[in-house]
């Protein structure tokens, strides 16, 4: 992409720049006239079209209708947002407003999530997504065992972030209880540092030398781990501000607006764009035909990582490809940033009591 900024020239750039910022700002097609009069730089409206045919030529930008303005290609926003994008910069009264809402409430991490949600969304005016961390990269603290009646076990496993899994297990006989402590002492010695996946795929292996005391039971561990150990359902997924999408320019078609509705309200669907996205960099942004959906099409992602202990989340916004990217990124990254922050505090109080 660098290599292709190379081939403007200075006019072309600077054109480019104006036609980006000023369609973000109006959702307009930009004319070479709009331009002219802006006083941004001393060119004619008749050397600006020919500049905005030179740039249409090579892909950055396109006219919508027969004598209307341009409006910016995705490979134009592209280049903008890689290459031309100067940042804005949070106000103090912004980034107080994200510290307040992640620590309002209780604490719990699913509230933290909600509120971040809430306030990116009402900061943003676009459509706001937390999906809650992969557990199945967290470290493994303990599980309790618990016995529900003669025929059902309640198993409580601690990841070390704070994260808590309960899950029911059938039994076909009664086990007393001295049988149940003395296996989560020894299940709780053995797991202990590991990774949720790392056990949910090796556990016979990890617990094979175990006495064959607990052996009746411990054969049912073995044979339900993949289930027990398998975090890979439990992603939350925290979205608020449909009505910004929805009342959006872009989205004024029924049918569009309602593909796009359609596709956020599957929950696998959104876990997977946000995983899309966050591919390679904590920061990331997919523009248009740069996600693999084809009913986002006109759509942007902005994405940053998150952390609770050793897991990571995403959050990210979505809304048209014509978004504020100078002021959207920099307020994800703050507020992903924010909510590390304010987890890492949470963890380290609990840690001290």
């Amino acid at each position: 992409m660098k290599e292709e900024i190379i081939n403007l020239s200075e006019r072309e750039k600077l054109v480019l720049y104006a036609i980006v910022k000023n369609f973000i700002l109006t959702a307009n097609p930009v004319a070479s006239s709009l331009i002219s009069r802006s006083g941004t730089f001393s060119l004619s409206p008749a050397t600006i079209r020919n500049i905005m045919a030179q740039l249409e030529e090579k892909g950055y930008i396109f006219q919508p209708h027969t004598s209307s303005g341009r409006v910016p290609t995705n490979v134009g926003y592209r280049i903008f947002v890689d290459q031309m994008m100067r940042r804005s910069r949070l106000s103090s009264e912004e980034k107080e407003r994200i510290r307040q809402a992640i620590n309002f409430g209780s604490g719990l991490y699913d509230d933290i999530l909600r509120e971040s949600s809430r306030i990116l969304a009402h900061l943003s005016h676009q459509l706001s997504v937390i999906v809650s961390p992969h557990l199945g990269e967290g470290i493994f603290q303990r599980m309790d065992i618990n016995r529900l009646g003669s025929d059902r076990l309640l198993l409580i496993i601690y990841i070390k972030s704070g994260i808590v899994k309960t899950i029911l297990m059938e039994i076909e006989s009664d086990v007393p209880r001295k049988k149940l402590d003395v296996l989560s002492q020894l299940l709780n010695e053995r797991l202990q540092g590991l990774k949720i996946n790392e056990i949910r795929t090796k556990f016979k292996e990890i617990v094979h030398d175990i006495s064959p005391e607990s052996s009746e039971l411990l054969h049912l561990f073995v044979d339900s781990a993949e289930r027990i150990f398998d975090f890979s359902e439990n992603s939350d997924v925290f979205l608020t501000g449909t009505h910004n999408i929805i009342r959006q320019p872009e989205f004024s078609n029924f049918e569009e607006i309602s593909s796009v509705v359609e596709a956020l309200e599957d929950k696998n669907v959104i876990i997977h764009l946000l995983d899309q996205s966050q591919m390679t960099p904590d920061l990331n942004v997919l523009i248009g035909e740069e996600i693999n959906d084809s009913k986002m099409k006109k759509c942007s992602i902005i994405t940053a990582r998150y952390k609770i202990g050793q897991v990571k989340g995403t959050l990210g916004i979505i809304g048209p490809t014509r978004m504020d990217y100078s002021y959207l990124i920099p307020l994800v990254e703050y507020t992903a940033q924010t909510i590390s922050e304010s987890v890492e505090i949470n963890l380290s109080y609990k840690s001290l009591t």
